[in-house]
């Protein structure tokens, strides 16, 4: 039997609930504070980059393996929907993700983090007016989860974790393990932020199965379609905040 933690809030910033409101657009205070946090996060990107032996390097040599379950082969199959690049960019996304919570010895259902991990940008695969992409990640994910057998709880901690994923300054213990390990690892694979907290063997063997190819110019692309869909929505703050020249940046080549 699979133990989950209670649901977090879902009327939070960027829980289900806050996207129902709101239709994913940001209000003022949210773009101020959202401002903020995308700032120091920056920041501590850069000292990261500068830094790099200053960093305490985790130990994953025995970061508990993902089980072959029903529900992880439909996940992988639905992932194959996305494109080569986003399908390795979440395969990278969940391996990352699990090794630092992995380093951070955070408790998480290492399954649902691969799900999470590799079907976090399906909804990325097309573009539709006024509709935040999680949702689609989202729906995917649960209908993955209900097909398995799982227990409805399992598709609704999917669900809230794809959705808050996109959000800025998320926590743990406000928003979830499960969503907030979702996005360190893409942010490692995004921008190269906690990079330096993962061992260079695991990253270069992670890099190895799943190549990067030109995923920058991929994610880039859809960032802005996405944004143009959602005007003043997650991706659309994303880019006006300078996220663009963050990916182009990251220390990966493509």
């Amino acid at each position: 039997m699979r133990l989950l933690p209670p649901l977090p809030d879902p009327h939070r910033f960027g829980g289900p609930g806050w996207v129902e409101r709101s239709g994913g657009v940001m209000n003022l205070p949210e773009c101020a504070r959202g401002l903020a946090i995308a700032s120091q996060q920056q920041v501590a990107n850069i000292w990261q980059r500068l830094t790099p032996r200053l960093a305490r390097v985790g130990d994953v040599s025995d970061l508990p393996p993902v089980p072959d379950s029903r529900l992880v082969r439909l996940a992988e199959e639905a992932a194959l929907s996305q494109s080569p690049e986003l399908l390795n960019h979440g395969y990278r996304s969940a391996l990352f993700g699990r090794a630092l919570a992995h380093i951070d010895k955070v408790k998480i259902d290492p399954e649902l983090l691969h799900l999470c991990g590799i079907l976090h940008d399906v909804g990325l695969m097309e573009d539709v007016a006024g509709e935040d992409f999680t949702l689609r990640s989202a729906k995917t994910a649960r209908a993955c989860a209900h097909e398995a057998g799982e227990p409805a709880a399992t598709g609704e901690h999917l669900h809230d974790a794809l959705i808050v994923h996109t959000s800025v300054g998320i926590k743990p213990d406000r928003d979830g393990a499960l969503g907030c390990y979702t996005q360190y690892g893409a942010m490692v694979d995004l921008t190269g932020l906690r990079l330096s907290h993962l061992p260079r063997p695991f990253v270069y063997e992670v890099l190895a199965r799943h190549p990067r190819g030109a995923f920058k110019r991929e994610i880039l692309r859809r960032l802005e379609l996405e944004a143009k869909a959602v005007k003043g929505g997650r991706f659309d703050f994303a880019i006006q905040v300078g996220f663009p020249l963050a990916v182009r940046a990251a220390p990966f080549k493509g």
